[in-house]
């Protein structure tokens, strides 16, 4: 998702939406870079991880990815609720999928993993 949502930022305002104002696709553009890199730096770090062999530093790996993505997710759902009152907004549809999956998963390798 976060490569995918580089292309808003590679791209010229007139390819992406010609119909759209150049003041929102910018305003846009601001949101999806920082989306983008979390996605793209929370991969790096999970691909890098994956090559881990001792359970309690996978763990720790896990433990960690688990609570930074509650708090994302926390964060997220706080803007989504108040997004009337505070006016913003929470992250693009895309991003729940990443901000539910990754727990659920992080959680599963907690609870499932082996001493080796």
């Amino acid at each position: 998702m976060g490569v995918l949502l580089l292309g808003i930022i590679a791209f010229s305002v007139e390819t992406i939406a010609p119909s759209v104002s150049v003041e929102t696709l910018l305003f846009v553009r601001g949101f999806a870079d920082v989306v983008a890199a979390y996605n793209i730096g929370i991969g790096f770090l999970l691909i890098i991880s994956s090559s881990i062999c001792d359970f309690e530093s996978a763990r720790k790996v896990f433990l960690g990815e688990l609570l930074l993505m509650l708090w994302l997710l926390f964060v997220s759902a706080f803007n989504t609720i108040n997004e009337d009152i505070i006016g913003d907004a929470g992250p693009p549809p895309p991003s729940w999928i990443v901000l539910i999956a990754n727990p659920v998963l992080c959680t599963y390798g907690l609870l499932t993993g082996k001493n080796s």
